[in-house]
């Protein structure tokens, strides 16, 4: 396939910046990046309490049988091609990409908080509603990191942010795991099967916190340079 990128946008070729954490230095350059990048982090650290426990959770609750965790996962799919393939390109437009961030991890933390506490299996299938309506959040989220970074350097961001993802499904399922597994046991201080995605829901709402605050932060520096 051909380049896609233009001459004058493409940087001689290093091995220094050619590796996963090599790409990572790319955030520690750019001060809204590195915040924004945080805030990246988180959602995909939150996304391991459904992506890693979903099965485990389902299966101790409500006694799901494997047909069941497989349907619930294909409507999890069906939910979130919709919300990313149409969704987002009818509401991001329309909203911006910052009251989507807002909006979206809002909507992604009701969802965890209402996963953590659901009593009845339907419950599962209503609650994933608000959290897959919360995809809007990435998109808008990835494009405005991309706006901080040049042309030439897209490549690299990318790079980085997948880097973000990686360790977070290194990571992810060995806390949520973890702590699901203890808090089902008799060790613990308290019966809780749903502390995973508890933990989840505030890691996301860390993540709109932190979102907000380096957006504030840059809006305001912009006025004070204009004025």
């Amino acid at each position: 396939m051909p380049e896609s990128l233009s001459i004058e946008n493409r940087r001689a070729f290093h091995w220094k910046r050619a590796n996963p954490f090599g790409s990572l230095q790319l955030l520690r350059r750019y001060p809204a990046v590195g915040g924004l990048a945080i805030s990246f982090f988180l959602i995909y650290m939150a996304a391991q309490s459904v992506q890693g426990n979903w099965n485990f959770f389902t299966i101790y609750r409500f006694n799901w049988s494997k047909k069941m965790v497989g349907i619930s996962l294909a409507v999890v799919g069906l939910l979130v091609g919709l919300v990313q393939a149409g969704l987002t390109r009818i509401v991001n437009p329309r909203l911006g990409n910052e009251k989507s961030i807002y909006i979206g991890l809002f909507l992604y933390t009701i969802g965890l908080v209402l996963f953590a506490f659901a009593t009845e299996g339907w419950m599962m299938f209503a609650f994933l509603v608000p959290y897959c309506l919360g995809g809007v959040a990435g998109p808008a989220l990835q494009s405005i990191l991309a706006g901080h970074v040049p042309q030439n350097e897209q490549g690299e961001l990318q790079g980085a942010l997948t880097s973000l993802m990686s360790i977070t499904t290194i990571i992810g399922p060995l806390i949520m795991n973890n702590l699901f597994k203890y808090f089902t046991t008799k060790n613990a201080p308290f019966h809780f099967p749903g502390v995973s995605f508890l933990l989840g829901a505030v890691f996301m709402l860390f993540s709109l916190v932190i979102a907000w605050y380096v957006l504030d932060k840059e809006k305001k520096l912009t006025a004070e340079k204009i004025s």
